[in-house]
């Protein structure tokens, strides 16, 4: 399945999957490339750190119709992971798999600048220490209107299922992210990466 591909299709099946279920409502039965998920996707995004704060935003531009936004007041561009925002990954990886992260974002002016921020690094780790990187990625810079960020690799190590989360250093800079729905797809360790380019 080539990035393209990809990219469409979790786009599509992206509104349903963050839509908000009733107790009573039954777990629809994953198709297509969101079979491959070992998240559940949302936007509930846990972010920490001083010198940054962060709130819920509706916004209907975006799959979904909700964000988080994160405003990076106090950046530390010698320590960037200092300020980040992150979720689990329900799903177990083997190493060897090929995992493709795909994520929603924009930025927004700060102080009259243009609508950019940059991400230092996006990762998926171990969620428990030492914190060690399961598959590391770049994204460029972000811009400002909405726009589905991805990067895959291999796994360099296995993570039982809810030991891995995903990361996003964004105290590099002062800057706004605001951050939509989530995606992490294991596509296992058969698939060709390169497709995913």
């Amino acid at each position: 399945m080539s990035k393209i591909a990809i990219l469409a299709a979790v786009a599509a099946l992206g509104l349903a999957a963050v839509a908000p279920m009733t107790a009573k409502a039954a777990e629809p039965a994953a198709t297509g490339v969101m079979k491959y998920a070992i998240n559940k996707p949302s936007v509930v995004w846990n972010v920490y750190g001083p010198g940054q704060s962060n709130a819920p935003v509706k916004d209907k531009a975006v799959t979904g119709g909700a964000a988080v936004r994160v405003q990076v007041t106090a950046p530390t561009p010698d320590q960037p992971w200092a300020i980040a925002a992150g979720q689990g990954v329900d799903g177990k990886i083997a190493k060897g798999d090929i995992i493709t992260v795909a994520f929603w974002a924009k930025a927004e002016p700060v102080d009259g600048g243009p609508a950019t921020a940059t991400l230092s690094s996006v990762g998926v780790h171990q969620s428990t220490a030492p914190w060690s990187g399961i598959v590391n990625g770049q994204v460029g810079t972000i811009g400002g209107d909405w726009k589905m960020y991805t990067f895959s690799g291999r796994a360099g190590m296995d993570a039982e299922k809810g030991a891995a989360g995903v990361s996003l250093q964004l105290g590099g800079a002062k800057q706004t992210v605001v951050l939509g729905p989530l995606f992490v797809l294991d596509f296992g360790p058969n698939y060709d990466p390169s497709m995913t380019k």
